[in-house]
Formats: structure tokens, sequence, C-alpha cells
């Protein structure tokens, strides 16, 4: 007999083991837990990419109630844990994970929270979808605390009167503070009449606060309660404007006459882009490497003269701000009216946060430019008679009007010209009537120096460093913003040169921290009219139309307002 020999199979053993310990693979899910929840608590204020995508799907997803999801997920991950600890017991996620739940559905937070209450009042109306997510919100808080439903409706009267009596001693602490001081009103005297002279009230000025410890004691201004509810004015009271859009010609013939035209002189440049405002078309031109951007701008004669320009000139950018591109500013044969309407109505000015945001126009590319007058601090603007700066001014007063209160923004308007401002007479933002005076126009101006000085003491006083911080540690609009407008310096000048540039010198100097602000118009920017130290102590300038290169180079320091059109385009030159 033949016996077989039997083959013996090995098992083939594994190259790596890896088997963790049950307790060990808990511990990494909750590292993992705290990991997510750390993340998601970072992206409550980081700036970074993921951190920005994570918090903007979880709003997505669950609205506000993703700021409830890193406790959620701490209470989670201590049920992983073998330590005797409140966060360790199973009420806590339960209850937090049945209480987030029910708040995003009473809510409607985000897509999920739209969705649960969507399908329940489908079912049961939306009185018993309400019904059913604050029954499920009771019985969360419920389980969290681990109490019953007596003591959790005893816990909850006795926070409510807690929280009343707080609120008393709150009012009670707030009317004494109140009774404790008397506001002041500080005229405004100045040499003449007596019923233009004087700032009406100034009532939001706060009275001097004593060296006392303890909490900070602000009087609510005199005159707000005057003023009750402020009714701000609707934009229906602005007019719509004639509609029609910018006649704009040719813009292709245009930019091929650009190319050709410079090719003739033997530089090689190409439009890559073309912005269309409402004055002018930008013809952006990207050029050769290695070619002078000189050649170009001294070629803008030819150039007005091949594109046949409605003024016979052409105003060239070279380079545009920010970007390696040459602009050439072509005029429109036909303008497009910019409505004071359309700037207000702007998302741009809705989202202003600023209570000095004005509306300033459109850009180039056709786009409004909303501006703050606190970040500029004071400005000055320039340009011929009929160029647009009455129209500006006037445009950022109602910009102010519209938006603010007379506890916020008050104004002072001098007009020696007695023609563009003195229709503002009997607004409640001024604190005196229009000014047209020279000697009255001296005395407003050293009452705000004075004004200025004083709040100075007044911030010394209580600790802070500027008008913002004042009005935040009192809790409300205490101490209002001051924009002076002058709109003719020239006019002033000739009266006093000396003691006017002295006083619009030391407030641009040291007037912006205490909200008191100046925007200063000329139609003769010379330079005696414009001097050295009041263009150094003033930054932000725009220009209108001027009728020289010199003049465009004292208001703005470089040429170019000369070729404006002088129908309201302007050049700004921020802070």
């Amino acid at each position: 007999m033949k016996w077989k020999r039997k083959r013996k199979y090995h098992k083939r053993s594994r190259l790596f083991k890896f088997k963790l310990k049950k307790q060990t693979t808990y511990t990494v899910g909750a590292i993992w837990l705290w990991i997510i929840a750390g993340a998601i608590t970072l992206s409550f204020f980081g700036e970074g990419v993921l951190l920005n995508r994570l918090r903007d799907e979880l709003v997505y997803q669950v609205g506000w109630t993703y700021y409830l999801l890193p406790p959620f997920l701490v209470s989670l991950s201590f049920l992983f844990f073998k330590v005797k600890s409140e966060f360790g017991k199973s009420n806590v996620p339960l209850g937090l994970g049945l209480g987030v739940l029910s708040l995003i559905g009473l809510t409607q937070a985000g897509t999920i929270g739209e969705s649960l209450w969507e399908t329940i009042s489908s079912a049961i109306a939306g009185e018993g979808a309400f019904l059913v997510f604050l029954g499920l919100l009771v019985v969360g808080l419920i389980i969290l605390f681990d109490t019953s439903l007596d003591r959790f409706v005893n816990f909850l009267l006795v926070g409510i009167q807690t929280l009343s009596d707080m609120m008393k001693n709150m009012v009670k602490k707030f009317a004494a503070r109140k009774d404790a001081f008397t506001p002041r009103q500080i005229p405004l005297t100045i040499k003449g009449e007596d019923t233009q002279g004087k700032i009406a009230k100034a009532p939001m000025i706060p009275p001097p606060i004593p060296s006392t410890k303890g909490a900070l004691k602000i009087t609510v201004p005199q005159g707000s309660a005057d003023l009750g509810m402020w009714e701000y004015p609707p934009h229906s009271l602005l007019s719509d404007g004639p509609g029609e859009k910018a006649d704009r010609g040719d813009i292709r013939r245009n930019a091929a006459i650009i190319e050709k035209t410079l090719d003739s002189f033997g530089l090689a440049a190409k439009v890559t882009e073309v912005n269309t405002g409402p004055a002018v078309t930008q013809y952006a031109l990207e050029i050769a490497l290695g070619t002078k951007v000189s050649k170009i701008t001294s070629l803008s004669s030819d150039l007005a003269l091949a594109l046949a320009a409605p003024t016979g000139q052409v105003r060239i950018e070279a380079p545009i701000p920010g970007r390696n591109l040459v602009g050439i500013e072509i005029p429109n044969r036909g303008l497009e009216f910019v409505t004071l309407k359309h700037m207000l109505s702007s998302e741009l000015m809705r989202k202003a946060k600023s209570k000095l945001a004005v509306a300033l126009g459109l850009d180039v590319s056709g786009n409004p430019i909303i501006t703050d007058i606190a970040k500029m601090p004071h400005v000055l603007v320039a340009g011929t008679t009929g160029s647009g700066k009455s129209v500006l001014i006037n445009s950022w007063i109602c910009s102010l009007l519209f938006r603010t209160t007379p506890a916020e923004v008050r104004l002072i308007m001098v007009d020696p010209k007695r023609v563009e401002l003195i229709g503002y007479n009997g607004n409640p933002h001024l604190l005196t009537p229009v000014i047209v005076e020279p000697d009255k126009i001296l005395s407003a101006l050293r009452w705000a120096m004075n004004e200025m000085e004083s709040r100075y003491k007044q911030f010394a006083e209580v600790g802070v460093r500027n008008i913002d911080g004042f009005n935040e540690l009192s809790g409300f609009q205490a101490m209002p913003y001051i924009v002076i407008f002058v709109d003719e310096l020239a006019d002033l000048m000739a009266y006093a040169p000396v003691e006017v540039e002295d006083a619009i010198t030391r407030l641009a100097q040291m007037a912006r921290a205490t909200g008191i602000h100046l925007v200063v118009a000329t139609q003769r920017p010379s330079v005696d009219v414009i001097t050295g130290l009041i263009k150094a102590n003033i930054p932000c300038r725009i220009a209108f139309n001027v009728s020289s290169m010199v003049d465009s180079r004292v208001i703005i320091d470089m040429p170019g307002a000369e070729k404006l059109l002088g129908r309201g385009d302007m050049l700004y030159i921020p802070p």
C-alpha cells in the first residue's frame, strides 16, 4: 500500500497586526470630537480659508445654532471616558441634542430648520409645529438638568423674578445718575445781529464729569427729548432724474483707432478692457515691455484728434492705480445723470455703518462710491464756477440729513455768497443759522476750537481717546459729530487770511478725535487761498474742472483736473 503524504497547510501570519483596546478607541474618538469642536469654535473668529468655508457651510445648514455645536460635541465626548463628571452623564448630550434640534426647527435656522418646519407644519399646521418644537425644547432642558417638571417651572419663575429685580435696580441707578447732573448749553456768541449769531442749542454736549470714583456719569442730552421719535425723510422726496443713458459712441471703433494711432507712432499697445462711466469711457491699454509711459502721455492731442473727442481733448491716466495698465479716458457724447436717490438707495450706502457716510458719485466703471467723512477726516474741494462743487456739498448735506438724527450729527454752514446753503435755515441739524457774515464766520471757527478743547478735557476725565470711545462708554449718542461746511474759502481768506488760516489749520490738526470735521470748498485754488499749511493738514482733496494746469497742481499736486469736462466729473484723492 502506498501511503499518501498529507500536506500541511500553514496559515499565513499577518505581517501587521493592529488591534486597540476598546478604551483607546473611545479616547481617539473623543479627541476627534474635541478637534471638531475646536475647529468650529475657531471659525467664529478665524480668517482662514478652511475656517471660513466651514463657517459658511454650517451657517447654511443650521443657521445661528451652529454656535451651540461645540458644547454639544464636548459633552458627547465625555461619554467615552470613565471619568466621574457631570458632563460624563448621558443626560447632558441627550438634553443638549434635543435642545439644539428644537431650536433649529423653532427658529427655522438654516436649510435643515426650514425643512423640519415645513415638514411638520404641512402635517399639523404652523401652530402645531410650534407646540411640537417648544415641547421638545422643554423636554430637552428637563433631561439636561435631570429634574422634574415642577422644579423646572419653579426654576424659571425664580429666574424671571431675579431678572426683573435686576432691571428695576438698573433703572433706579440710571435715574439717580440722570438727576445728579444738570445739562448745560453752550451758546455761540457772534458779534453783530442777535438772531443769526448764536448757536440755538447744543443739547448733545454733556456737562463736565466730576472726578468721582465709580461708574461713568453722562447726562442725557437735553434737546433729545424735544425731538421725540425721529422720522427719517423718505427717499421718495428725491427725483429719479431723466433716465437717459450715456452716449459712448462706437466702442469697438474707438478701441481700434487708439491701437492704430499708437502703432503709427511705433508704440505697440492693445485695448484689454473698457470701463463705461457716466461722463467718460476709459480704454485700458496693455503696452509692450520696454515702452516708456511718457511717450503715450505725450500723444494725448494726437489721440483726441484721431478720436474726434467731443471736448477736443482726452485724459490719459498712466498707469491706472493698482494695475499695470494705461487708461485713456474719452468724454461721452451724451452724459448720464447721477441722482442722489440712486446713490442713497445703493447697497453700499445701505450697508454703511458710519454716521458720516456720504455719496460721492459713480467711478469710471459706473460703480457707486461711498466715502466716510470720519476717515477723511477733512476734505478740500476746488473747481471753477458751475463745475459741480456746490452740487457735491449739497449732496453730502442731504446724505447726512437722510441718514442721521440731530442727536448724532450737527452742522455748521458757511455761505458768504448767500446763495447755495441759505435754504437749509430752520433745519434741526443746524447748530446755528447759515452764517453769511465774515466776522461771524470767524466767531464760529473760534467756537469750534473751544468746543474741541472742551471735548478733549471730557475725554481725559473719563479716560477715552476719541468720540467713538466716549459714546461707547456712555451707552448712547452722548456727543454728536459736528461737520462744518465752508462753501467759499477765498472770500474768508480775503477778509482775514491769518486768522482763517490759523483756525482751519488748528482744527485740521486736532479736531479729528473730537468728531469735528471740515469740508472746505473754493473756486479759486491759488496758493494765496489754499496755502501750504492748509494743504499739509487736509490730505483728502477733490478737484473738479479748473482753468489751468497750475491750479490742478495746487489742489491735487498733479495735472489732469484742467482736462475734466466741468459737468460734475471729478478727481478724488483719498486720505
